[in-house]
């Protein structure tokens, strides 16, 4: 582990030719070109705003961190437990004698907090009553620093809900944003191809092998991701694979739940009920329509979208380059979605996304909205600028003449994401 740096791994470069002092771009990526130094270190931006929430003086809440897993939440952790001063303990709450400490009795965790200064709780999912014991900490005991990472807030979220309102604040740790994968010798726009194809999970970025990086993907998609969702009372394995696989064959189309439910023989609440565990389990995200003012905008419909590309790829068995690919308006259009997501919470501006979309067929990507409501803006993403619109649809920018525009493309993309 670095430093100053969350992931730390050793990892080949291309060699020197023997008597040239040229670089052998044999042991390079077949796609794309992805060369980095013998060790890479690649720092989360989400650490200082954990730092912040930790400092004693801030608000003194607990802080949850949300996230899939394989994302570094751990290491994260780790990362803080090893740098920040005072008496500090970290369990596992996937550890059963570190669950028998987290128990809503406050004689039980004087003897495991009392002391303490930080006490960082991982896979806090786990614990029974967590959501009682993390108040009771916060409440009984004035000088400690508690935080608790989760990666299913299906689990975390219901079980600290209610007791810690008003004593927590969340944050979200997703896969590398491209503003943490620093361009050298690897270009912005290979690292976007990268994350188009192969996502931005820390174990598919610091692999440098296709076939490895591949077979890490597969293994997210077919199991690790869905752990948490295959512990749940009455999860199909077979109906969610199928579920998945569908989606991700229509990434950035508008879906039906009774087309869904036919195609993978589940009814109709029960596929809603799967997209929420997905979309809890932080999989899969969702787009509503967005409509205001006319009263031709289509505003019951939804987008799905995922969270990691790599992982809609591996589903589909689809890691071919941006030029042999035939969804790759898609693959943009999904990628630009997390991206944009990932920038925003790292900033801590809170807006609300949706797509537009008219019954006489005008479109729009993303519609931003802060949540305030003093900016709206609209978003439409072109790979090749040149294969059509560059323009926004007229009636949009009539009825929201404020709205700011833009036409995201590869040669603007960082203005976008950066």
């Amino acid at each position: 582990m670095g430093r100053d740096g969350l992931v730390t791994k050793v990892v080949a470069t291309p060699a020197a030719t023997p008597g040239t002092g040229q670089k052998s771009h044999h042991s390079s990526l077949e796609y794309p070109h992805i060369y980095v130094n013998l060790w890479i270190v690649i720092p989360r931006l989400l650490k200082k705003k954990l730092l912040a929430a930790l400092d004693g003086s801030e608000s003194r809440k607990v802080v949850c961190l949300f996230g899939p897993r394989q994302v570094g939440k751990t290491t994260l952790l780790r990362t803080l437990f090893a740098e920040l001063p005072g008496n500090r303990e970290f369990l596992n709450g996937d550890y059963a004698d570190d669950r028998a400490l987290l128990v809503p009795e406050r004689a039980a965790l004087q003897r495991l907090a009392g002391h303490l200064d930080l006490l960082f709780i991982d896979e806090a999912q786990n614990v029974p009553e967590i959501g009682r014991v993390l108040k009771l900490l916060h409440d009984e005991f004035p000088r400690l620093r508690v935080v608790a990472s989760g990666s299913a807030s299906f689990d975390l979220r219901r079980k600290t809900g209610e007791p810690l309102t008003g004593r927590q604040v969340v944050f979200h740790l997703f896969p590398f944003a491209l503003a943490e994968l620093k361009p050298g010798a690897t270009t912005v726009r290979q690292w976007i191809e990268h994350g188009m194809i192969y996502g931005c999970y820390p174990e598919v970025v610091l692999t440098v092998s296709p076939e490895k990086k591949r077979a890490a993907l597969r293994q997210l998609a077919a199991d690790h991701l869905l752990k948490d969702l295959f512990a749940q009372v009455n999860v199909n394995r077979d109906r969610l694979h199928d579920l998945l696989r569908l989606i991700a064959l229509q990434v950035g189309s508008e879906v039906s739940l009774h087309e869904l439910a036919g195609a993978v023989r589940l009814d109709v609440k029960t596929v809603d009920r799967y997209l929420g565990l997905l979309e809890d389990a932080f999989v899969i995200f969702r787009l509503g329509g967005f409509s205001r003012n006319l009263r031709k905008e289509v505003g019951k419909s939804r987008k799905i979208y995922f969270t990691d590309p790599g992982i809609r790829n591996a589903l589909l068995d689809a890691f071919h380059p941006p030029t042999l690919r035939d969804d790759l308006g898609r693959l943009w259009e999904n990628y630009l979605l997390i991206e944009r997501r990932k920038r925003l919470a790292h900033e801590g501006i809170s807006v609300t996304h949706w797509f537009w979309r008219t019954y006489d067929q005008q479109e729009i990507d993303l519609i931003e909205e802060t949540t305030d409501g003093a900016r709206l803006a609209a978003f439409e993403f072109k790979w090749n600028p040149a294969a059509g619109r560059t323009r926004l649809p007229k009636a949009f920018l009539d009825t929201y003449p404020h709205a700011e525009a833009m036409v995201v493309t590869p040669e603007n993309v960082q203005d976008f994401l950066l």
